[in-house]
């Protein structure tokens, strides 16, 4: 599956790291290219705010081809907003707090780095708002 996709995509991760910035300035307390900002696979983002506590943390990947990964995590929640081509799921999907294993349908139809970041974002913060980690999916196409 990684060769069907290709390299990581640079260029989208820097959008990324840029639109988090943006929309959640001070909240950004870490960003990390691992294993390293010259060959990075993994955009990690640390924020100040989470459902269980003063800290959560994105991992976002992206893929020159096609696909991404936001998956979040905290001390006792995490959730995937993703997209993967393959037959037995669907294409842009999430994976629940409730039951990460399974593909659900993902409110996210974009595929512009920004664009769903700006919905990644959108949809985390509104379940935040509302405490409620099962509103995280029930947007309609965000942002």
């Amino acid at each position: 599956m990684p060769d069907e996709r290709g390299p990581i995509d640079w260029d989208a991760l820097r959008s990324v790291e840029r639109v988090f910035r943006d929309r959640l300035d001070g909240l950004v307390t870490d960003v990390t290219y691992a294993p390293s900002a010259i060959d990075p696979v993994e955009l990690q983002i640390t924020l100040a705010l989470g459902f269980d506590g003063d800290s959560c943390r994105f991992d976002i990947q992206w893929w020159l081809n096609h696909g991404y990964k936001y998956h979040y995590t905290e001390s006792d929640l995490e959730f995937r907003f993703g997209w993967e081509i393959r037959p037995s799921y669907p294409d842009k999907h999430f994976h629940s707090p409730e039951n990460p294993a399974e593909h659900r349908e993902s409110c996210i139809t974009h595929e512009e780095p920004e664009l769903v970041t700006l919905a990644v974002i959108k949809c985390w913060w509104d379940a935040l708002e509302a405490d409620d980690p099962s509103l995280l999916n029930s947007r309609e196409n965000p942002p």
